[in-house]
């Protein structure tokens, strides 16, 4: 028997896929968050962490990318359940 199965492989790139989703999303708020603030204030495209999110959120109040890296997080959490459901439990 394989280490993985198809489905669990498959299920695997969706997690990827959403993982690299969420990344491109929040460097895309990282530049519009320091288009707008000075240049003390900015946040660096290599080190960032919660912040970015919080900080976007009152630059931009309704804007809809937040909802969309929200939207990102939860199915990377459901994809990644998913993969332990069928590559570790079968």
């Amino acid at each position: 028997m394989p280490p993985f199965t198809a489905r669990a492989l498959a299920i695997g790139l969706v997690f990827g896929l959403f993982a690299v989703l969420a990344n491109f999303i929040s460097f895309v708020m990282i530049g519009k968050i320091n288009e707008r603030v000075s240049e003390k204030e900015r946040i660096s495209y290599i080190y960032w962490g919660t912040e970015v999110r919080r900080r976007f959120k009152q630059l931009y109040p309704d804007n809809k990318l937040t909802f969309l890296l929200d939207s990102c997080m939860v199915l990377l959490i459901v994809s990644f359940l998913l993969v332990i459901r069928f590559w570790v439990f079968g």
